[in-house]
């Protein structure tokens, strides 16, 4: 106590569990720089696979930034929003609707605005496409195009039926309430089948077509059975 020597610490003694006694550990500083040394260089080695791995996805991140296409938009330019509207055979179908105004640009994405509602969403880059620049006008022909996307239609009647190939699905021209002859349109018995399931399989009972008939019922019992 009084010979000026540094005091014990708990791991400067052991139990020796054969002889039931405690035993001082003999204090060999040469010993534990080098067993420290040893784990340092340990524990290096074991995280030097994830630092690699790390600094090579950075170094990925940082050249995509450098060759990612840039937008050709920017705040107070007028773009197209690309709408996912199904999925057809595991592939979305994408309809371009707008224009809609950039209000604000962020870091990952840019807030539009609608031209009649002014509801503001954030939309990514990737989903935008250029439309005109900031001195568009704004006409009363382009306000009623804007508010025609999100009109719902009622069907008039179901004229003809063709089967299209590409789609392995029939078509039916379909007429619409309120719109002209010439605006009918062709479409598919899968969309039809949602919409309107009796129209669809009164339409194909009044054909003298089995195959149409069994194509188009199968596919609303299906309909009907997962509901």
């Amino acid at each position: 106590m009084f010979c000026g020597l540094p005091p014990s610490t708990p791991l400067s003694f052991c139990i020796d569990t054969k002889q039931q006694r405690i035993v001082e550990v003999p204090v060999r500083t040469e010993a534990i720089t080098t067993w420290l040394e040893e784990l340092r260089t340990s524990i290096q080695d074991m995280h030097k696979p994830m630092t690699v791995a790390r600094e090579q996805h950075t170094l990925r991140n940082k050249r995509m930034q450098k060759y990612a296409r840039r937008p050709n938009f920017d705040v107070g330019d007028y773009v197209l929003r690309s709408r996912v509207d199904q999925k057809h055979y595991d592939k979305l179908l994408v309809t371009w609707v707008g224009p809609y105004q950039v209000v604000r640009a962020d870091k990952h994405s840019f807030a539009v605005r609608h031209l009649l509602t002014g509801e503001e969403r954030d939309v990514h880059p990737s989903r935008l496409k250029f439309y005109a620049d900031s001195s568009l006008a704004i006409t009363e022909e382009l306000r009623e195009h804007v508010s025609a996307q999100g009109m719902l239609l009622s069907v008039s009647t179901l004229n003809e039926y063709r089967w299209n190939r590409a789609k392995r699905d029939y078509e039916v021209l379909v007429s619409w309430k309120g719109l002209e002859s010439i605006e009918d349109s062709w479409e598919s018995t899968q969309q039809l089948r949602k919409d309107i399931p009796v129209l669809l399989t009164q339409f194909a009972a009044s054909k003298i077509d089995q195959r149409f008939w069994q194509h188009v019922t199968a596919a609303v019992k299906h309909r009907s059975r997962r509901k």
